[in-house]
């Protein structure tokens, strides 16, 4: 029988605002802007985006007002890691006798990664609703970002739009989510993943094979918890989460050779992806001859570094020498370049190169972080799971393979803000289990019949 509330009558509830106050809506809509600001730069020490130049005004006026919010005990070991980076490009400056335009650019590349931390920090405040606005924001820059390769359409979409629509089609895969919905959500990431193929934009085919991979409900946390027998089983899921991600990179280079076999590519695209599939690492790594470039710079100079943006023509001949080695060129010639600097092209080893060994450690924490937030997300199963996964595991492959700079430090300082978040909400979910299993235990053994002793 149902039982039904009392209630006036002519009476209507009075809709649910959507902000609780006039601060939350301008910190929100400061979000937004903030974020999207990023479509344009300024030339002051090289190209500063939009979003950094906000930012120097309004810092202060944030630290001022709700400093407290960013420097969470949680974030010390970033803190002091960044700090170490920013010496050690410091102490790697003045030993190589980097000059003073090219110094200004290596210290200002850390100190902005820094202070994007900080008015991130202070404005998302570990809200999921300006996590949503900050991704959108996100969404936005890329979405406009794309405009300058209007008419071609292949540059287009891997410049800008593969991320936009990806962003958007993700937060309507989480609808499908929390709803327990995950085939739906599957195929939606399936759909992004196919259209990667199509318009071979190979390292997002390959971060939408492994995000939809890891963020399937392969485990039963319920009964795990019940049986008490989760701490025996993390080691377990996380083999088994790391060799399904391995299989889904497994598919995704076999996706592009099948692909570039059968003619999906146009004739310039299929030779090239034909050309890197017969190298010695495959397709995917085909593209990215600067990691072992930069694996052999770290080599040569693996404490101090190199210097903010290097020159280095040994290395870009290196670079053509091993490409030509494990047959990804057919000439051993460089390209001539009027500054050229050593190949890097990944955020750890651009920081291990430019800014020794202090760089490299402060990037390899980084890397930690995020794949620990990204195994976590199995268990955890926030409702915004599916776009999370996305952004983390992307994150981790720029980690790898992609150059830090510009956009991608307010970004990046974004996506380990969400790795901390992650984590923190996987350790209160875990602290309330424990508590409800000890309150459980204690009332079964209040409630446990008592012997009484006769005499």
């Amino acid at each position: 029988m149902r039982i039904a509330t009392a209630r006036r009558i002519g009476y209507r509830p009075k809709p649910r605002p959507l902000w609780a106050s006039r601060e939350a809506f301008f910190t929100d809509a400061g979000l937004f802007l903030l974020g999207a600001a990023g479509v344009s730069s300024a030339n002051i020490v090289g190209a500063l985006p939009g979003c950094e130049v906000l930012l120097l005004p309004a810092l202060p006026v944030l630290v001022l007002a709700r400093g407290k919010r960013a420097f969470d005990r949680r974030y010390l070991w970033f803190y002091i890691l960044t700090g170490a980076w920013l010496l050690g490009t410091l102490i790697s400056d003045a030993y190589n006798g980097i000059g003073a335009f090219n110094r200004a650019k290596g210290i200002a590349r850390v100190v902005f990664f820094i202070l994007d931390f900080m008015a991130l920090a202070i404005l998302i405040n570990n809200k999921t609703r300006r996590i949503v606005i900050f991704a959108l924001s996100f969404a936005t820059v890329m979405l406009i970002g794309s405009f300058q390769f209007r008419g071609d359409f292949l540059e287009q979409w891997k410049f800008g739009v593969a991320e936009g629509v990806a962003v958007l089609a993700l937060l309507v895969s989480s609808y499908f989510y929390v709803r327990r919905r995950y085939w739906t959500c599957f195929l939606i990431s399936m759909i992004l993943a196919g259209l990667n193929l199509r318009y071979g934009f190979r390292s997002q085919l390959l971060v939408q094979l492994v995000a939809a991979v890891l963020v399937l409900p392969l485990f039963d946390e319920a009964r795990s918890w019940r049986n008490g027998s989760r701490v025996g089983q993390n080691r377990l899921k996380v083999l088994v989460l790391l060799v399904l991600a391995g299989g889904a990179a497994y598919a995704a280079n076999a996706a592009i050779k099948y692909a570039s076999r059968i003619g999906l590519f146009d004739e310039s695209t299929s030779a090239k992806f034909e050309g890197q599939a017969s190298g010695d690492y495959g397709v995917l790594v085909g593209g990215r001859p600067e990691t072992l470039v930069a694996i052999q710079a770290i080599r040569d100079s693996p404490i101090i570094g190199h210097g903010s943006f290097p020159y280095g023509q040994k290395y870009v001949q290196l670079k053509q020498d091993i490409q030509y080695e494990h047959g990804y060129s057919d000439s051993d010639e460089p390209i001539e370049e009027e500054y050229p600097v050593i190949p890097t092209h990944s955020h750890l080893t651009m920081a291990w190169v430019e800014g020794g060994i202090l760089g490299g450690i402060c990037w390899i924490y980084i890397f930690a972080l995020t794949l620990r937030s990204v195994l976590h997300l199995n268990s955890l199963r926030p409702s915004l799971a599916p776009l999370y996964c996305y952004f983390l595991v992307g994150f981790l492959w720029d980690i790898l393979y992609s150059p830090f700079g510009s956009l991608n430090r307010i970004w990046g300082a974004y996506f380990i803000l969400l790795s901390y978040f992650i984590l923190k909400t996987s350790e209160e979910q875990a602290l309330q289990v424990r508590q409800a299993r000890a309150k459980h235990i204690s009332i079964g053994r209040n409630l446990r019949p008592r012997r009484i002793a006769v005499s």
